[in-house]
């Protein structure tokens, strides 16, 4: 298992970015609170890694963590010196804040640039004890104990009082003990009655008490732990009570999955939680094993390629006196041996993803299966795909981060190259792409803006650049869906306000419109989505309009892609 500091490097680093982009900004109170965030968040990770894992050695995560620290302090010292925090004003910057600060962000191994990472915990054990009816006289009679010493010390020696203090107290302390037992052996027949009832609906709920495979095992072991946990909370009684009557309201199926999702102690909400703590350290394990991978390959090559390494102790070694090592030249490596490298990196970069996928794919559809089984009145087909949704929505939320990290390390070359033709062709124009001129929205041949004033499909590119805040994939592709519809409202409208009729637009003339709409966007993170849509989306989710939508996208994206910066940008419809 992953230690803390291990697994919420990419969190912590995110902050420190933050912290660092404040500071440029000469946010001094900004950056001020939000480097001690990061001390707070990076020394409490230390902290839980020494008390989890008392005879684990000091690795050079935690070496980083402390260096990270230290110099996240002396920024905050720094600060404080040139600013008066203390009131909240705002002051010219001194020289010495004025300079970008030399933090060491060689922790990150993914390029995350808006993107947030979530810190993921090792979810807690969900049951807390209770004590029995004997623990609790014990309890007492300590308590008791206690006192009569306490009044035996207040009396004088030799006290004939103080035989008889005793004897009232042996007789109190037996007589609590008894009682004690006594309430712990109904407690005991009663709990074992509501255990052998809860398993024989159990049993009526699957129908089956032989030949069951290891999954339907689990899943009626977690609902018998269910029905346990009901009988001890009210309000979830009184919610199987009216499921019957309104299962086919949605608002009521909503309430019902969210009140279930935030209950921290209900068995499947500890489910959801155990479920996302496994795939998300599992999307940073493999992200960071290739990362380091790209990072050797790129250190035997002798360039950098967007990777993140440093050779001055390999300098250092060569050129220091006495040392036997002589700085030669490296022998390069065949370009067939660089092919196959390559290839081998990619075909186990693919099946990693493939893997965490079908994982992922295989968790949702156990939640959604457990929730029909507590309520057999969700098994409906309608009712089934809100339940999916809200337990997308919330599985996705705080893992989705670290499972885009893993699939923008597979796309990192596509997402440079987006970068590159997004900055050579930023200002150009929908002609300029090859959109046919009736769908150009301009005002006449000479001018590039539409009667609004705004640049073309202007709603189109705010719409598409949402998509990367979005933590859900089948909400993804909804914004994508309707970004797309937009277009054709854009065109709509322009046509209202010149009393005239729109023309229809066919697909070959929907290609250009996308491309451009997608360079206006600046989000290369947008190939990142995209495939990471391709792999999430179900196949039957993909047909129709959905499908045809991020197929046309990511045609587009493909079209731009095989751009280089002396390209020309002509598409002909």
């Amino acid at each position: 298992m992953a230690s803390n500091v291990e697994f919420n490097k990419q969190y912590a680093m995110q902050n420190v970015r933050i912290a660092i982009r404040l500071d440029d900004e000469g946010n001094s109170v900004g950056a001020y609170r939000k480097y001690l965030e990061c001390i707070e968040f990076m020394t409490h990770q230390l902290f839980l890694d020494a008390t989890q894992y008392p005879d684990a050695h000091v690795t050079d995560s935690v070496q980083k963590y402390i260096a990270l620290c230290r110099q996240c302090l002396d920024r905050v010292e720094d600060i404080a010196k040139s600013s008066p925090l203390a009131g909240n004003v705002k002051s010219e910057m001194g020289p010495q804040c004025q300079n970008s600060p030399s933090i060491d962000l060689s922790l990150g191994v993914v390029p995350n640039n808006q993107l947030t990472i979530w810190p993921l915990t090792s979810p807690t054990p969900r049951a807390t004890k209770v004590l029995s009816p004997v623990e609790l006289a014990q309890q007492q009679n300590d308590y008791l104990i206690a006192r009569h010493r306490a009044r035996i010390e207040r009396m004088a020696p030799n006290n004939q009082t103080t035989a008889n203090l005793s004897l009232s107290l042996q007789r109190r302390l037996m007589e609590n003990m008894a009682i004690a037992k006594q309430r712990q052996l109904v407690l005991e027949k009663k709990k074992e009655e509501r255990l052998k009832r809860l398993q024989e609906e159990a049993d009526r709920r699957f129908r089956c008490h032989t030949g069951m495979s290891p999954d339907e095992l689990a899943r009626r072991k977690l609902y018998t732990e269910i029905l346990e946990y009901e009988q001890d909370e009210k309000w979830l009684l009184e919610l199987r009570k009216k499921v019957p009557e309104k299962c086919k309201d949605s608002s009521f199926i909503m309430d019902c999955v969210h009140g279930i999702i935030c209950d921290s102690d209900h068995p499947l909400s500890h489910l959801l939680k155990t479920y996302q703590y496994h795939v998300g350290q599992r999307a940073c394990h493999v992200a960071n094993m290739f990362a380091s991978q790209k990072e050797a390959n790129c250190f035997f090559d002798g360039k950098d390629n967007g990777c993140t390494f440093s050779t001055e102790k390999s300098q250092s070694i060569s050129q220091s006196p006495g040392s036997d090592v002589k700085a030669a030249d490296p022998t390069p490596k065949s370009s067939g041996n660089r092919t196959n490298e390559s290839f081998c990196t990619k075909t186990a970069s693919d099946q990693a993803i493939s893997s965490l996928v079908a994982e992922v794919q295989s968790y949702l559809e156990n939640l959604e299966t457990m929730f029909v089984v507590t309520y057999e009145e969700f098994d409906d087909e309608e009712v089934r795909n809100i339940v999916r949704d809200l337990v997308e929505d919330y599985f996705f939320q705080p893992v989705w981060p670290h499972i885009l990290a893993l699939f923008r390390q597979s796309t990192y070359a596509k997402e440079q190259t987006m970068v590159e033709v997004m900055k050579c062709n930023r200002g150009l124009s929908p002609r300029d792409i090859g959109v046919s001129e009736k769908f150009c929205l301009c005002r006449n041949l000479s001018s590039d803006s539409v009667l609004s004033g705004l640049p073309p499909y202007n709603t189109v590119v705010q719409s598409f650049q949402s998509v990367v805040h979005i933590t859900t994939p089948s909400k993804k592709l909804d914004q994508l869906v309707h970004s797309s519809q937009l277009i054709c409202q854009c065109i709509d409208e322009f046509y209202s306000n010149l009393d005239s009729s729109s023309p229809q637009m066919g697909a070959d003339e929907m290609l250009p419109v996308l491309s451009y709409i997608i360079l206006k966007t600046e989000q290369p993170m947008l190939v990142g989505d995209c495939f990471a849509l391709m792999e999430f989306i179900d196949e039957s989710s993909l047909m129709g309009e959905r499908g045809y939508c991020l197929t046309s996208v990511m045609t587009a994206m493909d079209f731009l892609l095989s751009l280089s910066s002396n390209s020309s940008l002509e598409m002909k419809p």
